[in-house]
This record gives structure tokens, sequence and C-alpha cells, in this order.
């Protein structure tokens, strides 16, 4: 093995260009990796939601749900379903069992059962939504339109606002609400009816007829063959005036116009949407998979910063639930613990051994880290919060055995050794401890790369950016490291020594002593440590619990408000403003923004119910405020205990 060292550490050219593209690899796929906040995984869940206005829940069972659930039983490879049958709306969860080996047949088998319930209520106008639940169902951010002006004319502005939003680069869809439908009303008269003897049938049948596009087919002549198409559509709603619902060859015309009122207006308000207390039309937008969070995030916000100069007078943007902020937080603590680890590196080492050696021990981080970066997107991965987590929790760990072999090959040369001899030396006498302690720290984490279920789906990249880091930081510091140093040993180190006769040489004979005192004493000291972890542990069982998720650090909370049922949409939007005053109050040092849904509450809008409120409230950062948010919860449900309705 001293061979294969020599050839490395006598050439320090090839050292530095090996951590150098490694650095200039990583760097530029930093500027194209996708980040995101969390791994792409799909949670083996299917949502079948299916909309029936003014049905009673037990329409929606009969008429609804038992339909779908008859089809999804046919269907194999799921492990359980639950369904809620409410009013107005039937929404069943499928779980796919997980054991399945092709889940996306499974998937496609159960669309093409629920595709299969035709037999579904009139009052049903659009097909059921299957919606297959995955972290691609996570908004990145949320945008509403509010402002003084009519509704028709601040609808207008949304309405263009919308088309350039999706438009936008990695947008993949947008959600709204408060952006009603454009609806023709016809108020019919019955007196009229009565008075021409016609019927509400005979009127639609006439609208439907005079409001047609349709091919007939083609005319081919001698010299040409024409197609033949029917132009019959409304060019402006208030055409529908002049339809004539009934003639006879020697009575009038009649007309719409004369039985009925025609009004060009908007569909009925089922759920209102509110941002920061303030009535809007809300888009909430979603990410193209492969997109960038920040990059697409940064974009829409320079949007609505370009939007703003051409609003009218009145009209404002506001922005909410920024996703992209937590990825944002993840970069930040990843760039501080890695710039106070190589600071700290580099002040201990400076002041035991010498800065060239701390230096190239520290620069061990960097190439880690980057080198991670490049080699992610081989393995499907990218960053999110888990990989960020999982660098942080690497960071620690890759400069060890950087420490170790560095302090050996100075310790050489101090015996007068050359620099390369010394850094030869130095890496084989400790790399069969170096790649031990690499080994047993990779079969600590491998475990994690089988756990099952959906919390394995999301840790799996974990384990595998240790792996990774753990294996460059090997190939680092056993290639190139003692290359590095032996370029930098250049004066005797014992030279160094005698020019500074007594530097830290009672630190050294005081620790030498003691360290011989204990090696003396080292099967009492196994014991001794043996029974303080039983203690810690047996401590830990009694009187510590277990939280996976703790919700102390947590910086949002959604409370959701329920009335009595039929209260109207109107009520609910009264009591719920209490709430909002309520929630106004925790101020600018604790709250940062509320996003408002009334007429709904089922995950947050899955389901319209004119008696259900919702109000997600996103918190400062945790480290900006005095109270966690458990202790704002509980303060916030006293207050709204005292709430009457």
């Amino acid at each position: 093995m001293k061979q294969f060292f020599r050839f490395f550490a006598e050439r320090s050219l090839l050292a530095h260009l090996i951590t150098l593209v490694i650095i200039l690899l990583g760097a530029s796929t930093l500027l194209t990796i996708k980040r995101d906040n969390f791994p792409t995984v799909e949670f083996g869940e299917l949502l079948v939601t299916t909309q029936y206005p003014g049905a009673s829940p037990e329409d929606v069972e009969l008429s609804v749900t038992n339909k779908i659930e008859k089809e999804i039983k046919e269907v194999t490879g799921i492990k359980r379903y639950q369904s809620w049958s409410m009013e107005n709306s039937s929404i069943i969860n499928i779980v796919i069992d997980p054991d399945e080996n092709d889940q996306d047949k499974v998937v496609r088998e159960i669309r093409e059962a629920v595709a299969r319930v035709t037999d579904l209520p009139d009052e049903v106008t659009e097909s059921p939504l299957v919606e297959e639940l995955g972290t691609s169902i996570f908004s990145m951010i949320e945008i509403g339109i509010t402002g003084d002006l009519p509704y028709i004319q601040l609808r207008e502005v949304a309405r263009n606002f919308r088309k350039k939003l999706e438009n936008q680069p990695g947008v993949s869809r947008v959600e709204e609400f408060g952006y009603l439908a454009r609806e023709i009303k016809i108020a019919v008269s019955p007196e009229s009816l009565r008075y021409w003897r016609v019927s509400l049938n005979e009127i639609i049948a006439a609208i439907q007829n005079r409001n047609v596009r349709a091919s007939g087919g083609s005319f081919e002549s001698y010299t040409s063959e024409k197609n033949i198409v029917t132009l019959a559509q409304f060019r402006d709603p208030m055409e529908v005036n002049e339809v004539i619902v009934k003639t006879t060859f020697d009575g009038p015309l009649i007309k719409i116009s004369d039985m009925a009122i025609v009004t060009d207006g908007f569909e009925t308000e089922k759920i209102r949407s509110r941002l920061d207390g303030h009535a809007a039309i809300s888009f909430v937008a979603y990410k193209a998979e492969s997109a960038d969070i920040i990059r697409t995030v940064d974009g829409i916000r320079a949007f609505v910063e370009e939007e703003r100069a051409y609003l009218p007078e009145g009209v404002e943007i506001l922005v909410s639930d920024d996703r992209s902020t937590y990825v944002r937080n993840r970069f930040s603590i990843v760039g501080t613990n890695g710039l106070i680890g190589l600071a700290l590196v580099l002040i201990v080492l400076s002041t035991f051994l010498n800065f060239r050696i701390a230096f190239w021990a520290a620069i061990g981080i960097p190439v880690t880290i980057f080198g991670v970066i490049f080699l992610l997107p081989m393995f499907g991965g990218f960053l999110d919060s888990i990989t960020m987590t999982a660098m942080v929790l690497v960071i620690g760990i890759i400069v060890d055995d950087a420490i170790i072999i560095s302090e050996n090959i100075y310790k050489h040369a101090e015996q007068g050794l050359s620099a390369v001899d010394a850094a030869v030396e130095g890496i084989a006498e400790v790399y069969k401890p170096v790649v031990t302690t690499i080994l047993t720290t990779l079969v600590v984490f491998s475990p994690l790369f089988f756990m099952p279920g959906m919390l394995g789906k999301f840790v799996y990249v974990l384990p595998l950016v240790i792996v990774l880091a753990l294996l460059i930081s090997l190939v680092e510091s056993t290639l190139a490291l003692p290359a590095h140093l032996a370029a930098g040993l250049r004066r005797h180190p014992a030279q160094e020594s005698s020019k500074q006769p007594g530097r830290f040489a009672r630190l050294r004979d005081w620790y030498a002593a003691r360290l011989k005192f204990l090696l003396r004493l080292r099967y009492l000291l196994v014991l001794v440590f043996a029974g303080i972890l039983a203690g810690a542990l047996g401590y830990a069982k009694a009187n510590m619990n277990f939280v996976l998720f703790p919700s102390s650090t947590a910086d949002r909370f959604i409370i959701e408000i329920e009335t009595p049922s039929g209260t109207s949409l109107q009520a609910t939007s009264d009591l719920t403003e209490e709430i909002e005053a309520l929630i106004a109050g925790l101020g600018e040092k604790e709250l940062n923004s509320t996003i408002t849904r009334i007429g709904t509450f089922e995950d947050f809008g899955s389901s319209e119910r004119e008696n259900n409120a919702a109000v997600m409230v996103a918190l400062t950062p945790f480290a900006n405020r005095d109270r966690t948010a458990d202790e704002i919860v509980e303060g916030l449900r006293a207050e709204t205990n005292k709430l009457e309705g």
C-alpha cells in the first residue's frame, strides 16, 4: 500500500486537480440541481372526490358513494378504503397495499373503476376527481388579488393575472378560490309561461338548438370539396334575448325577451377566500415535478412585482404561504454549519499544528459537500429538507479522518522524515483504522435503506447522502490530502518547534500523565462508562417521552371552524372574522400571515360546506419569537372557547 500512497503523495498537482475538479463539478451542479421541500414520494393513496350540490349526506351516500365503492371493490391490490358522505360532497380515501408489486397498475384500475360509474345523478355535473396523493400535492405559494373595485372588474384583473401565472416557468397548475365562473341567468316569468303556453323545457331546447357549432359533413363538386359547418354560437350572451321559442304562420314570434330577464353574472358563491383578513381572489400555484422551488418562486415574485406596476388604482397583490422559505432556511443552516466547521478546524489545528495543515484538513468539508451535490442526481436525488439535514449531520463526521491523517503525517515530519516520506508513513499507519471507522459508520446508517412504510420512503435519502459523503471523504483524505500536506511541509516542523520550545509543553505533559494513570484503570473505566450508559437509558425510558416530530418548533397551524348545520355562508364568515381578529392580536413578532377559506375545511379545500371554515396561520421563525406554536395554540384556544355558535 505504501507504493500506492507514494504515487499520489509525490504528485501534488494531481491531488490539487482532484480537489479542484470535485469542487467545480459540485458548483456547476448546484446551479442546475433541483431544490424542493420534500423528496419525491408517492403515498400509495388516492382520493376520490365527487361534488353533489344541494344533496343531504344520506342522498350523497346512496346516489354517489355506494355506487363508486361498488366498482372499487372489484379492484385487487387495495389494502383498505374509507369514505365520507357529507352535505354536497363524497370523499373516498383508498390505500393501496404496500406489498403490491405493480402499484401503477392498481392506480390505473382504480381510475378505470371510477370512470365506469355513469349513472350518477344529473346534479353531479362534474366527473369524480381521482387524485393520487404524493408530495406533489403540496403547493409552493399563494397569491391573492384584492381591492375595492366591483367584483366584475376585479375578476377581469384576476383573469388576466391567472393566464400569465399559469405560463410562468415551473408552474404545473393553478388552483383558484373566490374566482367565480361566469354564468348567464335567465329569470323566466311564470305568468308569461302561462300566457304564451310555453314550458321551461321548450325554452331550454330553443336555446340549445340556437347555440350550435357543428360540422355537417362536406360538399363535393367536380372542381373542389367544401366542408359544411353550422356556426350559430352566441357571440354576446345578451343575444339569448333574441332566441325564438315559439312561432306560428299567422301568430307573433315569441322570444326569450318576451318571457324572461337575462342577466350576465356569476355562479353562486360557495367558498370565500381571505388573505391576511382581506377578501381576495386567490391563486394557489403548484410546482412541476422537475422544477426547482426556489427558482420558480423567485420567478413568480419577480412576475408579481412587474404586475404591480400595471394594477388599477385600489387593487393590490398579496403573497402568502411561500413554501420555498423552508428550503432557503435549510440551505442557510447547511452553509452556516459548514462555515462554523471550517472555522473550528482551522482554529484548533492551527493552534496545535500549523495553518497549512489546518487549511488542507478543513478543505475536506467543502470538497465532500460539493461531491455529494454532484453525485446526487445520478441516484435520482436532489436537494430537499431531508437531504440537507443529512449534510448538516455528516459535516461533523467527515472531518475526523482528515484530522487523524493530518496529525499523523505532521508527527512523522517532526521526527525528521522528508515531506513525501512523512506523508506516506503517516497515511500508511492509520489508513486501516480510518477505513474501519468509515465502514462502521456505514453499517450504522445502511439499515435506513431498508426501512419500510411511508417513513422509509422519506428517509431513504438520509443514508444515501451519508454514504456518498463518507466515501468521497475517504477518497479525498487518503489520496489527495497526503499530497496536499507534503506540498505544504516545506520547512521542517522540527525547526518550527525549536523556535517555540515551550509551546503547549505543560499541557501535553499534564495530559500525558493523566492518560497513563487512566490506562492502568482501563477495565474499571469500561465498567464505569457502561454503567453511565445503562443509567442514562433507564432514565430516558422512565422519564422521557418519544416524539418523532415535535411540534414545539412548528411555524404553522390550521384552525378548523364548524358552525351549526344549515348556517349560511355569510354567518360563518362573520364568525370567522371574530377569530381572525383574535389571530391578528398575536402581533408582528409572532404572526407572519393568514389564509382563510370559508365554506370548507376538510383537507383545507376538498369539500364545500357553508357551515365550515379554516384559517391557516403562518408564524414567524421559531428563533424570532418567545412562545412556541403549542403555547400560541393554547392561548388562542382559550380565547375561541369563549365564542358562541
